[in-house]
């Protein structure tokens, strides 16, 4: 075989892809190529790559020309360090500030951020102790008032600080705000927690540890799925040598990685984690680093660390000005209702209830859904109301918020807004639906009725509950089709279910609800499940408020009683409110089961620690309806007018 004479074969391959790349250069609208032309830049005009958080600043009108970013180590009174994001007009003006304070990545300005910029507003961003790249350890609302007055501290005395701030976030960036506004801060003059229920701890009508119980019963569907990739005691840190210029590098080019819970393996893992037993292990068996939340299933609701958690309480009995909201199918919406009803006699307090789950319900739409139920217009100018409060309180204009009443509460079924001066509106009363059946109310083929008083015939309904094979949740919870159709569920005959007849006239429950319930077993201890559903004429039965009760705890939360076999109970199951309307043609339904697994643990029906068992017996539980076991659901009536949508 003769020599080839032509060039190597590589060094042709080279030249091609060169080739082709220049072509592709010459056809592309931006630079393509490391080559600029000499002029083009120079040391003042040079900019280095920027950060995802300060693209969304630009997108939002923070541009260069008008605004300054910056990014601080910013220290607590105990030498502590937290990761902070400023964004300020770049003149010398003095300018009120919106505080932005999270536990998660802080990778975007949020939907405020145009509006505030448009205004000049300076907006300071900043990672709780213990997330991120913040310094410390990091504990569920931990120090978390004490760091958030030193950061308003220093926003007041900055050179381009009206000394004037106001605090605004969904969900912990809400939660960190309530004891904060309670007790206060002189450069703080308004807030505006979203989805706020998981920062409310012990006040009037409420016992659920900042939602991590239910009844006495562990959250644990929406506590793991937090706990997993934000409740770590410790994540890696910057080196604490390097200086404020080695910082900024540091931050701007390097993140503290954690799982993503929309990724579908990940998601799938966690899912089937849950589920497994014991719960108390649900974390470790996904390789989660050291988190609270064992501890916390482990102590309980009455457990001394919960003293630690920057909970609002009702000692906290001063306000700030707050504009509270939240949606009608968020986890918390009862310690939100509860909240405001405490804090309502003080000056300033309001309340907007939308049609939304957890932290969504600035996603309006003409013809909104919530998961699979059709609710309606759900438009609502969230940002105008947002920007008038802050312009109101932190510029002093006093003509920017303009008149509205205290409470603006989303009627689901009917497509309007109610309004009101007070909580519960004053146009309710209490009414009651009692139970009713032939003694076979199991599935949604039984004969299980809702009726306007107690029936006089003695009658008790029987199920299994068998831990092994708990009654499974659907809808509800924090993510996911929150609202969807019950009849699976239904369908079990671990399920007693109870409905009205079809709705001649429209009812409308718009306030707290609970079912009162005369219950006798054969166990120490048992769970009872209650879920209200509205049942629309095609037979379709959409959640619409869910509660359950560990009947140990039917005294207490705070100490368990056993039960004794055979003996009959009245238990109260409640923690839920709503606004709902059920039209001429529904049906109002109740639920009533043993679990409502995995948004709640399962009970083992020992009478021990559930969260180490793995094993148990079945229950055969009892519901007691007649005139003296008036098993019922208490519920508040709208009786106003309902305007038009």
């Amino acid at each position: 075989m003769s020599q080839s004479t032509g060039p190597h074969p590589l060094i042709c391959l080279s030249l091609a892809i060169l080739t082709a790349l220049c072509a592709q250069a010459s056809r592309a609208e931006g630079p393509p190529s490391l080559y600029v032309p000499p002029g083009r830049v120079t040391l003042e005009n040079f900019e280095p790559p920027i950060t995802k958080v300060e693209l969304s600043a630009r997108a939002a009108g923070a541009t260069p020309d008008k605004y300054i970013a910056e990014f601080k180590m910013l220290p607590m009174r105990d030498g502590v360090r937290l990761f902070t994001v400023i964004f300020r007009p770049k003149d010398s003006n003095p300018h009120p500030t919106i505080l932005d304070r999270t536990p998660y990545n802080i990778h975007a300005v949020g939907t405020y951020a145009q509006r505030a910029i448009e205004g000049g507003y300076a907006i300071v961003m900043q990672n709780e102790r213990g997330s991120e790249w913040s310094e410390g350890e990091f504990h569920y609302l931990g120090k978390t008032m004490q760091d958030a007055q030193d950061t308003l501290t220093w926003i007041g005395e900055q050179s381009w600080s009206n000394h004037k701030a106001g605090t605004i976030g969904c969900s912990s960036s809400a939660e960190n705000q309530l004891k904060l506004a309670a007790r206060g801060h002189p450069v703080l003059k308004a807030t505006i927690p979203m989805s706020s229920g998981a920062g409310v701890g012990r006040i009037p009508g409420v016992t659920s540890q900042g939602l991590f119980y239910r009844g006495g019963v562990p959250m644990i569907a929406t506590w793991s799925l937090w706990y997993a990739p934000f409740g770590y005691n410790w994540r890696p840190k910057l080196p604490t040598g390097h200086g404020d210029e080695e910082l900024v590098r540091d931050m701007r080019n390097f993140s503290v990685s954690s799982p993503d819970f929309f990724d579908a393996s990940y998601n799938r893992s966690l899912g089937e984690s849950v589920r497994l037993a014991p719960s108390h292990d649900i974390l470790k068996r996904l390789n989660v680093p050291a988190t609270q939340f064992e501890t916390l299933m482990a102590g309980g609701p009455s457990d001394p660390d919960w003293q630690k958690v920057d909970f609002i309480t009702a000692s906290d009995t001063g306000t700030t000005p707050s504009l509270n909201i939240n949606g009608w199918y968020d986890v918390g919406v009862y310690e939100t209702i509860k909240l405001f009803e405490f804090q309502q006699n003080k000056p300033d307090q309001y309340l907007i209830m939308a049609p939304s789950p957890h932290c969504q319900m600035e996603r309006t739409s003409e013809n909104a859904k919530i998961g699979d139920r059709p609710i309606g217009d759900s438009r609502f100018a969230y940002t105008d109301v947002q920007m008038a409060w802050f312009d109101h309180w932190l510029k002093d204009h006093p003509t920017s918020w303009k008149a509205v009443p205290k409470v603006q509460a989303f009627l689901m079924g009917a497509n309007t807004w109610l309004t009101g001066d007070r909580w519960p509106l004053k146009e309710t009363r209490k009414s009651h639906l009692y139970l009713s059946s032939r003694g076979r109310a199991n599935t949604l083929q039984g004969d299980g009725e809702l009726r306007p008083s107690a029936p006089s015939e003695a009658s008790v309904d029987d199920f299994a509950y068998d831990p092994s094979n708990p009654t499974p949740t659907v809808g509800g919870g924090m993510l996911g089709a929150v609202s969807t159709d019950q009849r699976s569920v239904e369908r079990r005959d671990d399920v007693l279910v109870y409905s009205t007849p079809v709705l001649t006239k429209p009812l409308a429950f718009v306030g707290d609800l609970r079912a009162v319930l005369y219950v006798s077993t054969d166990v120490k201890d048992t769970d009872i499940a209650v879920k209200l559903v509205d049942v629309y004429p095609d037979g379709t039965a959409y959640n619409v408020q869910d509660s359950i009760l560990r009947l140990s705890h039917r005294n207490s939360v705070d100490h368990s009683d056993d039960l004794t076999p055979g003996e009959i109970y009245r238990v109260e199951i409640g923690d839920m409110v709503t606004s709902n309307y059920f039209a001429p043609g529904h049906r109002v339904r109740i639920e009533i089961a043993g679990s409502n697994f995995p948004n709640s643990d399962r009970n083992w029906n020992n009478g021990g620690r559930n969260d180490l068992a793995d094993q148990g017996p079945v229950a055969h539980i009892h519901i007691h309806h007649d005139s003296k076991h008036p098993s019922q659901l208490e519920f508040t009536e709208y009786l106003g007018p309902i305007p038009r949508p």
